[in-house]
């Protein structure tokens, strides 16, 4: 057994998980080797999920836990796991929790509630049947049929700068774009990392294209391309340890930017459009980031050219009026 494996049969903790052990986590739970750096995902997604879980759960190792996410691959429902877990009587809450610690692992979703949890936002209640299909009732919801382009402008730099939104990270897929606090903040998941490698594996119950409409969202809002978008993100990045994956994914073509293009987040790419759309700037600073109205802009900045030239005239005469002043009192007295 390599040293890689046997750490598996290490406790379950918010420790930080070393390379080896990301590396057998990962493999074991996708049944292949890579290379991917998931650092982001394992300090901002299992570490506090498992630190959420201490003293709530029934497993004790990576090794136990992983095991309950093989059944969950197998879409074996909740009854089916308790049985192969061989609960025993008064265990059921213990067990119950460590099931939807292994759907969270496995998902980046918020499966059931751990009262421990950093992580706000949407919570997936989840209390029979096969985990699929609650999964896909997520994202089952009733669409807006409104049609609204989506122009290159609208990228995350410019909601934050222009719109005043202030973006906000989050490891948790299912609140990915939602607007909060009377629409002040929007959520951006960034764990792309790790969702590239469920796209990668059969077993995956994600409803079909919803990765690939996820990756699309990420080229619509840090477009790499994007001057102002690629040094936007790279300091947030560096900032906040984001996963760097989610700002690699290059510009949509005019096509690709319609809002029809877009089934499983379409309502929330509408919604965040019409809140960009209708904000006001309430800062100078906001003000010379809002161009999207070229007359009004313009006309604003060059209307307060105008106030700042008569004001510095004014006391240019003002000052010239004293020295006057003053030097004929002088010429007097001499």
């Amino acid at each position: 057994m390599s040293a890689a494996t046997s750490a598996l049969d290490t406790r379950l903790s918010p420790m930080s998980i070393k390379p080896p052990l990301q590396q057998a986590i990962i493999q074991q739970i996708f049944q292949s080797n890579h290379s991917t750096n998931l650092d982001a995902y394992f300090r901002d997604w299992f570490e506090e999920q498992c630190d959420a879980a201490t003293g709530q759960v029934s497993v004790q190792t990576h090794r136990e836990i992983l095991r309950i996410v093989s059944f969950l691959q197998a879409n074996l429902s909740r009854g089916e796991i308790v049985t192969k877990l061989h609960v025993q009587c008064g265990d059921e809450d213990l067990v119950a929790a460590s099931i939807d610690l292994a759907a969270r692992i496995w998902l980046t979703l918020s499966i059931g509630t751990l009262p421990n949890s950093l992580s706000p936002g949407t919570s997936v209640a989840w209390n029979d049947g096969c985990l699929s299909s609650t999964v896909h009732s997520v994202w089952s919801l009733p669409q807006l049929s409104d049609s609204i382009k989506l122009p290159k402008s609208f990228h995350a730099a410019n909601i934050e700068k222009i719109a005043g939104i202030k973006i906000e990270w989050t490891s948790n897929l299912a609140d990915h774009l939602r607007l909060e606090d009377d629409d002040t903040r929007v959520l951006i998941y960034h764990q792309l990392s790790f969702l590239e490698i469920h796209k990668e594996d059969r077993r995956s119950i994600f409803p079909d294209g919803l990765i690939e409409e996820t990756i699309c969202t990420m080229g619509l809002l840090i477009p790499s391309a994007d001057k102002t978008s690629r040094n936007w993100f790279h300091k947030k990045q560096k900032e906040l340890g984001l996963d760097p994956k989610a700002g690699t994914y290059g510009p949509l073509n005019a096509a690709k930017r319609q809002i029809e293009h877009f089934k499983y987040w379409r309502d929330r790419l509408t919604v965040l459009k019409q809140t960009f759309d209708e904000s006001e700037p309430k800062t100078i600073s906001l003000w010379w980031y809002d161009d999207r109205k070229k007359v009004q802009w313009y006309t604003f900045w060059i209307a307060a050219l105008v106030l700042l030239l008569t004001i510095l005239f004014g006391l240019t005469q003002s000052v010239a009026g004293v020295v006057q002043a003053w030097a004929a009192v002088r010429s007097l007295s001499d």
